[in-house]
């Protein structure tokens, strides 16, 4: 291919693959609440004896989680068949990429709520680290039942 603007289409390219400080900064508010919304609502619907409605909503916050943890890196997420090739290949700051896609595994097959717990203390640590502490502040006393026991 020939670039007649002298790099010009290189630059645009590059300039859609990545979000902006700002863009990116909402995106992972939103993206937090989203995760934080499925999340308690599989705790709660696992207290309350509905298994398949806590697994589906298991199932959902997981679906959320990959738009959370790339959006701080301003890059938007993989589709799920590259997600394993490009964590191995480009790890996100901060995240040990095994135990993350185990976690992932894990609460995809089963919606287990100690492993949904456990992994929500690290995303919570690293939400509050970013700035996002208010996403999660709002959320009250329903922290608690987020968090591990």
């Amino acid at each position: 291919m020939l670039d007649r603007l002298d790099g010009g289409i290189a630059e645009i390219l590059a300039a859609k693959a990545r979000l902006d400080a700002a863009e990116a900064f909402r995106d992972a508010a939103q993206w937090l609440d989203a995760y934080a919304n499925s999340l308690y609502r599989s705790v709660k619907n696992n207290r309350d004896g509905h298994g398949l409605a806590a697994r589906l909503d298991a199932a959902d916050s997981i679906g959320f989680l990959p738009e959370l943890l790339f959006a701080p890196d301003r890059s938007p997420r993989p589709y799920n068949k590259y997600l394993e090739w490009e964590l191995s290949r480009y790890p996100l700051p901060g995240w040990d990429t095994g135990p993350l896609l185990e976690s992932v595994d894990r609460i995809s097959a089963t919606g287990g709520v100690s492993h949904q717990r456990s992994l929500f203390a690290r995303i919570e640590a690293a939400a509050r680290h970013a700035g996002h502490g208010a996403v999660l502040d709002a959320w009250g006393e329903d922290l608690e039942l987020m968090r591990p026991r």
